[in-house]
């Protein structure tokens, strides 16, 4: 029996819109191919909680939140419906607890084992409960982020109009003027610099020799500062200050004695500065020279040798 073009479509058709309503209430929680089991809860407020939320136990995601709505019109209370694998059994007094999963990352519900001692039914109506701690914990964090995010608006409106009133027209003329300048500026250093590489290039290799001998004569120098120290410590055992004290004593007496000299005090003293004595001085060897040749002329007047004696002259 051969299939019609318009049959093999229609086929086609459905299985596509039966795949697509499977997916839809898959993703919504209904799953007709697994073995989930249905519970409910009632609340006042969810604080956001949505379809698909997850429904954890002990942080392990055992179901989700497969729908939410109102039980009458006039209440506002509002009826969850959670789809939750059947391999979990819910003791007596299990409370499901919506709470947030993070601060920005949506609301889920935590099922909060109870004390039994038997275990809930599957279609049972647990005691749902917001945790109202975690809202208010986020309105206080949520609060200083506020407070500081407004004083950050006004610290920016301050800094916007103070910008403002510099940004002036005569500054903006400045500023590029200025800006021009340190263009041309840079403009020549950059010709400086590059007409004088050679000479820096030159300059850093003198440095890099420098620092090489240096690094080379290390022992040398250290030997050299060894011998200064060993100076040092021969001067100060050689009772260098003693010495210099007494060689200060010795020229203050030289200054005394030249002092003396210089005013006529004492037979030096009177022999440098008093002409007389020099005059009876040059006297007294001229004498002495006159005397000297009248010897050497006449030597008989002043001294008589005998081969035989003594002369008596008193008989002349």
């Amino acid at each position: 029996m051969k299939i019609s073009n318009e049959v093999k479509v229609g086929a086609v058709a459905l299985v596509t819109i039966i795949a697509f309503i499977w997916l839809f209430n898959f993703l919504k929680g209904k799953d007709y191919f697994s073995k989930t089991a249905k519970y409910y809860a009632v609340y006042d407020k969810i604080g956001g909680l949505a379809e698909s939320s997850p429904v954890e136990i002990n942080g392990y995601k055992v179901g989700v939140v497969q729908s939410i709505d109102f039980v009458d019109p006039t209440s506002g209370k509002l009826l969850v419906v959670f789809s939750v694998s059947k391999d979990f059994r819910l003791p007596e007094g299990t409370r499901a607890e919506v709470l947030p999963v993070s601060i920005i990352a949506g609301m889920k519900v935590q099922f909060l084992y109870g004390d039994g001692p038997g275990y809930h039914n599957f279609g049972d109506t647990l005691t749902g409960v917001l945790s109202e701690s975690i809202l208010t914990s986020l309105d206080e964090e949520l609060q200083p982020v506020k407070e500081k995010i407004t004083g950050l608006v006004d610290v920016i409106d301050s800094v916007i109009t103070s910008i403002n009133e510099i940004l002036s027209p005569d500054f903006r003329t400045n500023l590029s003027a200025t800006m021009a300048n340190l263009d041309h500026t840079t403009g020549s250093m950059a010709r400086i610099l590059g007409s004088k590489e050679q000479e820096l290039k030159i300059t850093l290799e003198n440095i890099t020799k420098f620092s090489d001998m240096l690094s080379e004569n290390t022992a040398k120098m250290n030997n050299t500062l060894s011998n200064l120290e060993s100076i040092s410590d021969t001067l100060a055992a050689s009772d260098l200050y003693n010495t210099i004290a007494g060689l200060k004593e010795g020229l203050e007496k030289t200054s005394v004695l030249l002092g003396n000299l210089n005013e006529g005090k004492g037979s030096a003293g009177q022999m440098l500065t008093d002409d007389s004595l020099y005059i009876n001085l040059s006297n007294s060897l001229e004498s002495l020279n006159l005397l000297l040749e009248d010897l050497k002329d006449h030597p008989g007047k002043y001294v008589h040798f005998s081969l035989f004696g003594r002369k008596d002259n008193s008989g002349e």
